[in-house]
């Protein structure tokens, strides 16, 4: 019977998500800790991780169904869900990586699995906060009552993937140009602090200015979900999960713009250098 891998072993293989993590509180002091005690408990059960990630989304789906239920009494279950659907996603993740079964496969499920519940979210929080009138610290702004937040969680809901919608655009049609010309010393790096930084990118280069460092980190600290779960808890012991919403309303429109900006101005580079090659 082969040897089983022991807690330190499971730490190891967490490889280079540990540095990514160094600046992420609640994954590094909390989810991954207690993530490494199950992943140690989940190999000796014989789980997989394709069948965590289907674990994973069966919870966070619950956890989003009692959120919308209408029931106050099952809202902290429902939270508490949540925060069991993000420990599970970090423990298929590193069982993967400790028994080294990566595979497509296994990659496609896990993002499919934690994407239905990232793109669902803010709907959710706004389909919660219209049912739950005394959740809200405002509960009639400007008289249009709870229906106002309604609309605002799903106006909140588009404009969070309308962001990764355009990270992902420029991933695929300039990045490879971008950073062709960026190694051939061609191309500025025009406002990259105001750049949001997606969650699979190091908050923290020792390149950049330490400002514009410590930005890109609390930017990556607010749009991963760790984040918007720990605020959704503290939103809801203090009934203001409509300034939540408000809040991450304006961080998305802010961020869109000026992603936006940040990768048109990139693009009108390429385009002008690539002509200059040209001729």
């Amino acid at each position: 019977m082969p040897q089983m891998p022991t807690l330190s072993a499971i730490r190891e293989a967490h490889g280079w998500k540990m540095e990514y993590e160094q600046y992420l509180p609640l994954s590094r002091y909390l989810f991954r800790p207690v993530g490494f005690w199950l992943t140690w408990a989940a190999i000796r059960m014989g789980w997989t991780s394709e069948g965590v990630s289907w674990l994973s989304g069966l919870v966070g789906l619950s956890g989003c169904a009692l959120l919308a239920s209408g029931s106050p009494q099952l809202l902290p279950v429902g939270i508490g869900l949540l925060f069991l659907f993000n420990l599970l996603d970090c423990v298929d993740g590193s069982l993967a990586r400790t028994l080294k079964t990566q595979n497509p496969y296994g990659r496609f499920l896990d993002s499919v699995c934690g994407g239905v519940i990232d793109l669902a979210f803010w709907a959710i929080v706004g389909i919660m906060a219209f049912q739950q009138p005394q959740l809200l610290h405002w509960p009639q702004p400007w008289g249009y009552g709870p229906v106002f937040w309604l609309a605002l969680g799903g106006v909140t809901c588009f404009l969070c993937i309308f962001l990764g919608y355009v990270e992902r655009t420029f991933d695929e049609l300039l990045r490879e140009h971008w950073d062709r010309q960026q190694q051939q010393g061609l191309a500025a790096r025009p406002c990259e602090m105001m750049a949001p930084v997606g969650v699979q990118s190091a908050p923290l280069d020792g390149n950049q200015d330490p400002k514009a460092a410590w930005l890109r980190a609390i930017i990556t600290n607010m749009r991963v979900r760790e984040t918007h779960y720990g605020l959704l808890l503290i939103a809801y012991w203090a009934e203001m999960i409509d300034l939540l919403l408000g809040g991450y309303l304006l961080f998305y429109c802010v961020s869109s713009v000026c992603l936006l900006a940040v990768y048109v101005h990139r693009g009108r580079q390429i385009r002008r250098m690539s002509r200059g090659v040209q001729a």
